[in-house]
């Protein structure tokens, strides 16, 4: 099955680091994952000095299938369609919802370039349209009994609507039970 994400923040972001690490989890045998990234990647200042030398998009780069790099498509949401659709994606999963406005692939989703097409992530909410199938969310921020007032059918994760892969990540050192303040000299 191949799966696409389609997104401008495919860089320093708390959406990313929070969730960038889901992308390991997917069996290669069953799946083949595509990004498809319309926004810039960070600059090497900015990763060596303020992200302490990690690259968010290299960590993503490093763990799917297909890394595209489609921003000469931003603003040409027909030609990006084409693009995905060429590609032969089964399922496309926006990431970026009415956020990013003139970075985001507007338009992108309603071309259909895919035949399964899912909203996750950055909005929480109906898109109100009839060309997203599914979003994926939980039973808190999207009860059963609102099912009516959204145009797509819910995926509901277990526990939370965020794919969160961030409690993986070797850097982050466990939580510490005691406060030890910091002693001013």
């Amino acid at each position: 099955i191949k799966i696409g994400f389609v997104a401008c923040g495919f860089n320093s972001k708390a959406v990313l680091y929070l969730s960038h690490d889901i992308f390991r989890f997917f069996d290669p045998d069953i799946v083949e994952i595509h990004i498809f990234s319309t926004g810039q990647p960070d600059p090497p200042q900015f990763i060596e000095g303020t992200m302490r030398g990690v690259d968010w998009r290299q960590r993503v780069m490093d763990t799917v299938d297909y890394f595209h790099d489609v921003r000469e498509y931003r603003g040409d949401h027909i030609g990006l369609a084409r693009y995905i659709h060429d590609m032969q994606i089964q399922v496309l999963i926006e990431w970026d919802g009415y956020a990013r406005q003139g970075d985001r692939a507007g338009g992108l989703m309603a071309l259909r370039p895919a035949p399964i097409q899912i909203l996750h992530q950055e909005f929480l909410m109906t898109s109100g349209a009839q060309y997203i199938d599914y979003i994926i969310t939980d039973k808190n921020v999207s009860p059963l009994h609102l099912e009516g007032l959204y145009t797509e059918k819910f995926l509901w994760l277990p526990n939370h609507f965020f794919s969160k892969g961030h409690a993986m990540q070797k850097e982050l050192h466990p939580p510490q039970l005691e406060y030890k303040p910091k002693t001013v000299k």
